[in-house]
């Protein structure tokens, strides 16, 4: 299989506008975020001005650059571009705006009914935040031990359980939940329910969690007690009947919703994590040349060479995450491709990161610069949406699958 992955002029150009955008009103309200836990002030009027707009899925006007672009190199590779250079001024925007994941669930597992409640508006202009709420106090990837209840009484589903770390869970319109039907079903049992915020027994119990980094990104925790919603919120059945197939019909499995879901987003959070450690190898590179005359020729040496290597290997990880993305926009299978960029890129960016707060000494580690706060972000991405392990599960199951399917 041929992989073109040459990006377009057009592309090539629109990236380094949005680039520029980010260095000059993202990165100066970086520490205000990190700060407040949320967005900093004045950030409507900066996200106005980014040249793409900022909402996820991005959406391109008709003859507009955006569609140009799309239209030449494909709509997930622009999206990972163009999140990979508005983390390079500062991640906040993606952070504090919203996203798509739980979009994404209804796109894949909705009857056509639901899709044109919950995603429909996207086509209008029309946006809804949806947030995904898979994670549980006593697990994180592995998404068969869900313990969220979901009982069918009457005309309803009545959840019960618990769920954190939910991306715009106390903001969204509505949330994606994941709960099981049968336990002793295991990761056949689970299903997935759009929870509209107004539903009696969901409540918010904490609207955001206290984290390392990321700090202003919305990460709820939400409680479910007899939270009661109706029969046809339940994706992928509308509640009349059981859609063909029974219990084994795809779109009924909220298991391989949830992890078809994640495969979807994970090549884009490795470009987010490699945009921010080329920001901080780049601080590390002016902080270097400012203070040229302090070092020896040899340690000079030594430290141009290690930026040299750094832009190699996060040059690599864009790479994956591009070829990933290059599949994605034509529906071929990419699953193991998916797993290896969020395998590979995360670990390479904090290791770039937390080299080039070394090369600063002091300076790398103080609220002089940056540094020091995108090596706090940088960390989460190897862990959340399948840690770097589970990646690594994942690849050999394709692989091994694979050579049993060859004989």
């Amino acid at each position: 299989m041929t992989i073109e992955l040459a990006i377009s002029p057009v592309t090539s150009a629109l990236r380094e506008r949005v680039r520029e955008w980010s260095v000059a009103r993202v990165r100066p309200l970086a520490r205000e975020a990190d700060r407040r836990h949320a967005a900093p002030e004045g950030a409507d009027a900066v996200l106005a001005a980014c040249p793409v707009g900022i909402r996820f899925p991005l959406r391109a006007t008709p003859g507009g650059p955006l569609a140009e672009a799309f239209a030449a190199d494909g709509a997930y590779v622009v999206t990972a571009l163009i999140q990979e250079v508005i983390a390079y001024g500062d991640g906040w925007p993606i952070w504090t705006n919203g996203g798509s994941i739980g979009q994404n669930v209804v796109k894949w597992m909705g009857t056509p009914e639901q899709k044109e409640r919950w995603v429909g508006g996207l086509a209008r202009g029309e946006m809804q935040f949806a947030a995904f709420a898979l994670t549980e106090p006593h697990f994180g990837s592995d998404v068969s031990q869900v313990s969220t209840t979901a009982v069918r009484r009457g005309d309803a589903w009545i959840l019960n359980g618990a769920k954190m770390y939910c991306s715009m869970g106390a903001s969204a319109d509505y949330v994606v939940v994941f709960a099981t039907i049968d336990k002793a079903a295991g990761r056949h049992g689970i299903r997935a329910f759009v929870v509209e915020k107004d539903a009696p027994g969901f409540r918010v119990t904490k609207r955001n969690e206290e984290k390392l980094g990321i700090r202003c990104a919305e990460t709820s925790e939400l409680k479910f007690e007899n939270c009661a919603v109706p029969l046809d919120h339940c994706l992928g059945w509308t509640g009349e009947a059981k859609p063909a197939g029974g219990g084994g019909d795809r779109r009924q499995s909220g298991f391989l919703g949830a992890v078809t879901t994640l495969g979807t987003t994970r090549p884009l959070l490795a470009g987010i994590s490699l945009g921010l450690a080329r920001a901080a190898k780049d601080v590390a590179a002016e902080w270097v040349a400012e203070r040229r005359s302090e070092f020896t020729a040899a340690r000079l040496s030594r430290i141009e060479d290690e930026f040299a290597r750094m832009d190699a290997a996060l040059d690599h990880a864009r790479r994956m995450v591009l070829r990933a993305a290059w599949m994605k926009d034509r529906k071929i299978p990419n699953t193991r491709e998916a797993s290896a960029a969020k395998a590979f890129g995360p670990p390479i960016a904090e290791r770039v990161i937390r080299r080039s707060m070394q090369i600063m000494g002091p300076d790398g580690a103080s609220e002089r610069y940056l540094v020091e706060k995108w090596h706090r972000d940088v960390k989460i991405y190897d862990i959340f949406e399948g840690s770097g392990q589970v990646m690594r599960i994942t690849m050999s199951r394709e692989r091994m699958g694979a050579a049993a399917a060859r004989g």
